[in-house]
């Protein structure tokens, strides 16, 4: 199975809704390179604390055509029909592929990245492929994925990145067309999983405000 852990309303503190309150979309979260979904676990249980239902996938690999197909399968599994995504480096371009040609009928109300890399990484040029290649910037991966506008579908794009990523540029993490950009600073890659600030404009990213951007 895909699925490393599942969390729920019912696993956090007692929380009261209004009663005309409309129910939030469970949130998928993806993780990046080489990694899993042990990253997100910090907020995962902020966002259980705050109400929301989470679900974390164990990509197959680093291809990310597999890694999407992976996606579509795991919401299908679940009976998803709609959801928000939160995905960290590379799970951006996994989950935006996913979102771009595999959705089918699948209501993803919104796609947040944390220092993905949109447009690339010249270092990704050395590797094969199926082995995190597909993010270099001349690819053919990226190539169709940044085909025409970046943005498509009803899908409520954010982006956020740090000046101070270590990895990814704030010029390759940008998406365009219409997407909400948040810049921040003093916030490392791998900081970006665990930061409180960050951690807020996430959940003004799902609010659907675009929130602001610290330097």
């Amino acid at each position: 199975t895909t699925e490393i852990y599942t969390l729920s309303l019912h696993d956090a503190l007692p929380i009261s809704l209004p009663a005309n309150a409309v129910p939030l979309p469970p949130v998928l979260l993806v993780h990046g390179f080489e990694s899993s979904p042990a990253t997100f676990r910090t907020m995962a249980a902020r966002l259980v604390r705050d109400g929301r239902t989470v679900y974390a996938i164990a990509l197959p690999g680093q291809d990310n055509v597999v890694n999407a197909g992976a996606i579509r399968a795991f919401v299908v599994a679940h009976r998803l029909r709609q959801v928000d995504i939160v995905a960290h480096s590379m799970g951006g371009l996994s989950s935006r592929w996913f979102i771009r040609f595999l959705r089918g009928s699948v209501d993803v109300v919104h796609y947040v990245s944390l220092g993905t890399p949109q447009h690339g990484l010249w270092l990704a040029c050395l590797a094969p492929p199926d082995g995190g290649g597909q993010m270099c910037p001349l690819g053919a991966f990226l190539g169709r994925l940044d085909a025409g506008v970046d943005t498509p579908g009803p899908t409520r794009y954010t982006s956020i990145f740090s000046t101070t990523d270590g990895i990814v540029t704030t010029s390759s993490a940008r998406l365009d067309g219409g997407a909400c950009l948040v810049q921040d600073g003093a916030v490392t890659h791998f900081a970006l999983l665990t930061d409180a600030r960050v951690y807020r404009q996430v959940i003004g990213a799902h609010e659907g405000r675009c929130p602001a951007a610290f330097g």
